[in-house]
């Protein structure tokens, strides 16, 4: 049983895990729903560490405070004095807590020791320990600590780590002499001191070489940009000896795919809730620690499947391994591409990697893979067909060619051709188990759920139903796959006359599809076998 029992709405679960790793990594005991393992009974399971819990963090969103199961959980606990409400949004709280104060994480950045975890650290233990809250000292500090916040601006910030750079006056507590700039703003977000909002900003006006530390972007512009198109690369400029630099590679290193890609990365991972992932962020710009750097970034993401910023870290390591010839650049450019095979500047930017690496007929094909997703985008379904189909012989990597058949099976699907469209699911589907053969340790992604559940619609719509329960129930045994809908699945369970996991969830990819159009009809019940 966990002291600490955190309540949210499921649309928030992203948001509210660094709240709870934040809070674990502080010590304390903590429960939230991911911990429910399959097959529990999930409102028994929560019933009970509902009860047993001595304070109940309650996160008040947008969605939670329409949620009737936060509503309830938060009443519980205000009626036996275990109510700590957090706020992530600036929100009108439902009737019946307005009274109570809520501490602020609308600004958080996800810090272990920022001023908010603080606060909250300082109720959870006098909940914890049984002893009545002090509201004035409570109050007295959420003020000071407040005040830190709203005093620290991004012109403060900048001011700060202007005077670092040039040796003046500190507008802060002044640091050591010498101060490693990038140690020094990875001080700042991990206090708190920055919000999201201004580290990003801050970010922005480093990289643009606001500082004086880099070229500007005018004169970078001057200088082109090296090309990603096989068989016509152009040598990059020579770095700069300047190591100063905190949050850019030099602008004539990288196409304008990899530049775009690069600051798009780092600035979303410069506020990661996770330490070493923000210090490996800025420590991927000076050429003294780049390659630690990045093999920090991999070691993270490969062993953390579920983060939701996973494929950020890929991109990032993708653009600077590329630029600064690291074999891992090329590595996270194959998985970054199978996991947003839509984003035709990472296939450009794997295909500038193969040529440079003389592999050509794979680079070749994958340049027709991005001009296929640009032909998508811009709805030239026939000839991102023509150009996918040409360029599927020519990939070795099962991760590559799974999205590659995915998206010919995707067009099928469009035109009504059910028969095309359960070949090339089932393609996908083979392919991306043995991806998952290949790495043992990795959990099946989303892909491979999303791949399975189009080959059983496919196979349902093309009247091969009992094919359909059939793949259905292997893909449940082989990767506990959730059933597309729960028609299909009562059919299914008529057809096999066994029992099938009951979990229906259609994957994240299919619900965008099924938002933008509407589902063909489910066939006719006679063609069931």
């Amino acid at each position: 049983m966990a002291d600490v029992f955190i309540s949210y709405a499921s649309e928030d679960r992203d948001r509210v895990r660094p709240l709870a790793e934040a809070l674990i990594a502080r010590g304390f005991n903590v429960w939230w729903d991911r911990a429910l393992a399959a097959g529990q009974d999930y409102a028994a399971i929560i019933e009970r560490e509902l009860k047993a819990a001595k304070a109940v963090i309650v996160v008040w969103t947008n969605a939670s405070v329409a949620s009737t199961f936060v509503r309830d959980e938060a009443g519980r606990a205000r009626d036996e004095g275990r109510l700590v409400p957090v706020m992530l949004d600036q929100v009108a709280f439902p009737l019946g807590f307005g009274a109570f104060q809520a501490e602020d994480f609308s600004r958080w950045n996800g810090g272990q020791r920022a001023a908010q975890m603080q606060l909250l650290e300082e109720v959870l233990k006098a909940k914890l320990s049984g002893r009545d809250i002090d509201a004035h000292v409570i109050e007295s500090r959420r003020r000071r600590l407040g005040a830190r916040i709203r005093i620290v601006s991004v012109l403060t910030v900048i001011a700060l780590i202007i005077g670092i750079a040039v040796g003046g006056r500190y507008l802060l507590n002044p640091p050591e002499p010498q101060t490693d700039l990038r140690a020094e703003l990875l001080r700042l977000l991990e206090e708190g001191t920055l919000t999201p909002e201004q580290a990003i900003q801050l970010a922005q006006i480093l990289e643009s070489g606001a500082l004086g530390e880099a070229q500007s972007v005018a004169a970078n512009s001057e200088h082109g940009s090296a090309s990603v198109s096989p068989g016509n690369r152009t040598e990059p400029a020579p770095s700069r000896s300047d190591d100063t630099q905190l949050a850019s590679v030099s602008e004539s290193e990288f196409s304008a795919d990899a530049r775009q890609i690069y600051r798009e990365a780092a600035q979303a991972l410069l506020v990661h809730p996770d330490a070493s992932v923000r210090r490996a962020a800025l420590e991927m710009s000076n050429p003294d620690t780049r390659d630690r750097a990045m093999q920090a970034m991999w070691t993270y993401a490969q062993s953390n499947p579920n983060d939701p910023q996973r494929a950020q870290i890929y991109l990032l390591c993708g653009a600077v391994g590329e630029a600064n010839d690291n074999p891992l650049g090329q590595r996270a450019l194959e998985i970054a591409a199978s996991a947003a095979p839509n984003e035709a500047s990472v296939w450009r930017m794997l295909a500038r990697s193969y040529d440079r690496t003389n592999r050509a007929n794979e680079a070749a094909a994958v340049a027709l893979v991005s001009e296929a997703a640009e032909a998508t985008g811009q709805g030239q379904r026939d000839v991102a067909e023509q150009r996918l189909q040409q360029a599927l012989p020519n990939l070795t990597a099962p991760e590559l060619r799974a999205p590659v058949a995915s998206e010919l099976g995707e067009i099928a699907q469009a035109r009504g051709d059910w028969t095309s469209a359960s070949a090339r699911f089932a393609q996908a589907y083979d392919l991306r188990e043995q991806s998952v053969a290949q790495a043992p340790n990795a959990a099946p992604s989303e892909m491979l759920q999303a791949d399975a559940q189009q080959l059983v619609i496919a196979l349902d719509r093309s009247g091969r139903t009992r094919e359909a329960c059939e793949r259905l129930r292997q893909a449940q045994e082989a990767h506990d796959v959730a059933a597309p809908d729960q028609e299909l699945l009562d059919r299914c369970q008529r057809v096999l006359r066994a029992p099938l996991r009951t979990r229906v969830e259609l994957a994240p990819q299919l619900r965008q599809q099924r938002a933008v159009q509407p589902a063909p009809a489910p066939p006719p019940e006679q063609r069931t076998p």
